[in-house]
């Protein structure tokens, strides 16, 4: 914790020192996405699994005074490892060793909130962030905070508009039953937007990343979502 609590004292400093009103291009006011995701999920239940048509991103964000405050939801939908018709699902457990289950729909579901500051004169962003998971399979709930620093999109230019961010989680942790489990979760994407002159209405596009370690559990026990995504998104 000591680590995380230095962390977030840094990116408030930064907060502060570096942003200001005086921003140059035009940013987005407030707008909503809804993308869909084409990759796959590698961890204990699949490797891969990949994405089915649930599998679904809602991000909106808004622009006031040099914040950036912004909401996603990300859902991902897969079919659990199996072999063919008739075989098992085998997974390692977070106390160690392996078990087995029936093939099933594996669904993970995260909401993460974020708060930034943008840097003077520039479309870069530092913040803090919050993020919560859940799933439908035997798997502790997370809740952690982390710090990160994003590109943020500029209108001004040509029709497209290019965005990334990376966000890192040090401690996020949750139980199950009498087990407790700590992750460290890196958060990164970047892509396009696309706009044509005077349309409310754009395309986006881009690839996202998630990277989860756990801390003290079995080695097997971890979590990487590679997810290439398209949709579209609306100024409002």
């Amino acid at each position: 914790m000591t680590v995380l609590v230095r962390a977030l004292i840094a990116v408030c400093v930064l907060i502060v020192a570096l942003g200001t009103k005086a921003v140059a291009g035009e940013y987005d006011t407030f707008d909503l996405e809804v993308t869909h995701p084409i990759g796959g999920v590698w961890n204990e239940y699949a490797n891969p699994g990949e994405d089915y048509p649930q599998s679904l991103d809602v991000r909106a964000w808004g622009t006031l005074d040099g914040y950036d405050a912004s909401l996603e939801y990300h859902r991902n939908v897969y079919l659990t490892q199996s072999a063919g018709p008739g075989s098992l699902t085998r997974y390692a457990t977070l106390t160690g060793g392996y078990a087995t289950v029936t093939p099933f729909l594996a669904r993970d579901t995260e909401f993460e909130a974020r708060v930034m500051r943008r840097i003077r004169h520039h479309p870069l962003a530092v913040g803090i962030s919050a993020l919560e998971t859940s799933n439908n399979y035997p798997y502790p709930r997370l809740h952690g905070v982390g710090v990160g620093i994003a590109k943020l999109p500029d209108w001004t230019g040509p029709h497209v508009s290019l965005f990334g961010s990376a966000f890192f989680y040090p401690a996020a942790s949750g139980s199950l039953g009498p087990v407790h489990a700590t992750f460290s979760i890196l958060r990164s994407e970047a892509g396009f937007r696309f706009r044509p002159t005077g349309w409310p209405v754009y395309l986006v596009g881009g690839y996202q990343n998630e990277i989860r370690s756990g801390r003290h559990l079995a080695g097997d026990v971890r979590l990487n979502r590679s997810d290439p995504f398209v949709g579209l998104g609306a100024r409002i």
